[in-house]
C-alpha cells in the first residue's frame, strides 16, 4: 500500500551535515513547543506581472534568505502535480504562477541546505498545501489523488532520520493527542537540524491522507486538525486567539496568518504581535523581511508555555 512508503527510505547521502559542539545549554529541557519564530506564506511566490487580485502583490526572497537574513523558520509550498509525476511549487495555475521555487525537490534542498550550514538552527516547520483546484483543467497539470510521490519526492531530499514524523512524536501511545499529554513533544536537542512536514488541508485531501491511518501511522507528514480530539491532531493552521491559547496552552504546534498587504507597516507589527501574544508558535505573513519578532535572536521562548529559565539565545543562538 501507499502509505508504507514512509516506513521504506531511499538512499540519501548526507554527508554535507557535519556539527560542531552544540552551543544551546537547555536543549535537553526545553521541547519544540516552547518555540515562537515567525513563518512566510506562499512561500515561493513572486509577483505576477499583471495580478489579477491586489492580494498578489508580493515578491518573496528565495527559501534560502527567508531562511539565513529573515529569521524565518516556517514556510508553506502550494504542491501541484504534473501529468508526468513530478511535484511542482507555485500558487495558483496561469494567474498566479510566479515563484522562485518550481520544482520541489530544488525547493526541498534549498531548505536542505540552509540546515546543513545552520548546524544546530531550530527545525523548519513545512507547510504543503495542495492547491488542485483547477489543475486537471490545466494542460500539463493534473489533480492531487494519491501521495505516495509526494513521501518518495521528500525523501529523495531529506533523509528520514532528519524528518520528524508522526510516529516519532506518538511513540507507544495510541493516539497523537494522548502522546502530546503525557511525553510532549522532543526536545530541542533531538530535533534540531530535523524538518517538520504538515500538509495544509482539512478535506478532502487530508481524508485521503488519513485512510486506514487515523492516528498517521507510517505518515512523513503531519495534517492540519480540527478538533483537540482527533487521534491525528498534532498541530493546527489559522484560528482566532482564543482559540490558538487554547491549543498552544494543550501542546499542540500552532501557526498562524497575520498582516494584510491593505494595512500600514505599523498595524502589521501589531497583528503579529497579537498573535504571538496569543500562543502562536509560528506566524505567517506575506512580507517577512518587515517584521521582528520582540526578543527574538531570530526566535524567542514562548510566551506560555516555555520554562521561566528559557532566553531566547538557549532557543536558537547561531
Amino acid at each position: 500500500m501507499w502509505w508504507l512508503l514512509a516506513c521504506v527510505d531511499p538512499v540519501v547521502e548526507d554527508t554535507a551535515w557535519e556539527r560542531g559542539p552544540n552551543p544551546h545549554g537547555l536543549d535537553d529541557q526545553l521541547r519544540l513547543n516552547h518555540v515562537q519564530a515567525e513563518g512566510s506564506h506562499n512561500s515561493t511566490h513572486i509577483e505576477p506581472d499583471a495580478p489579477v487580485d491586489d492580494s498578489h502583490r508580493y515578491t518573496h526572497a528565495p527559501l534560502g534568505d527567508q531562511l539565513d537574513q529573515q529569521g524565518v523558520r516556517q514556510v508553506e509550498l502550494d504542491l501541484h502535480l504534473t501529468e508526468d509525476g513530478t511535484w511542482q511549487i507555485f500558487h495558483l495555475p496561469v494567474v498566479d504562477a510566479e515563484t522562485t521555487c518550481l520544482e520541489l525537490v530544488d525547493c526541498l534542498q534549498d531548505l536542505k541546505d540552509w540546515s546543513n550550514a545552520a548546524e544546530w538552527g531550530l527545525p523548519i516547520m513545512v507547510w504543503m498545501e495542495p492547491k488542485d483546484d483547477v489543475d486537471h483543467m490545466v494542460e500539463g497539470l493534473q489533480a492531487i489523488e494519491e501521495y505516495d510521490t509526494l513521501e518518495e519526492t521528500i525523501l529523495s531530499v531529506w533523509p528520514r532520520e532528519r524528518i520528524l514524523t508522526p510516529d516519532d512524536v506518538r511513540g507507544d501511545h495510541a493516539d497523537l493527542p494522548t502522546a502530546l499529554a503525557e511525553d510532549g513533544w522532543p526536545t530541542l536537542g533531538e530535533v534540531r537540524g530535523k524538518v517538520v512536514f504538515a500538509m495544509l488541508d482539512a478535506g478532502a485531501h487530508r481524508e485521503a491522507y488519513i485512510e486506514g491511518a487515523p492516528a498517521l501511522e507510517g505518515r512523513l507528514l503531519f495534517v492540519d486538525s480540527s478538533s483537540m480530539e482527533d487521534p491525528y491532531a498534532a498541530t493546527f493552521k489559522d484560528g482566532g486567539h482564543e482559540d490558538t491559547r487554547t491549543w498552544s496552552a494543550a501542546g499542540f504546534l500552532v501557526t498562524v496568518n497575520a498582516g494584510s498587504l491593505k494595512n500600514t507597516p505599523e498595524q502589521n507589527s501589531a497583528e503579529v504581535e497579537a498573535a504571538f501574544d496569543a500562543g502562536a508558535h509560528f506566524v505567517a505573513t506575506d512580507f517577512p523581511d518587515n517584521i521582528e519578532i520582540p526578543g527574538g535572536t531570530p526566535a524567542r521562548c514562548h510566551v506560555l508555555t516555555a520554562p521561566t529559565e528559557c532566553t531566547s539565545q538557549d532557543i536558537e543562538g547561531l
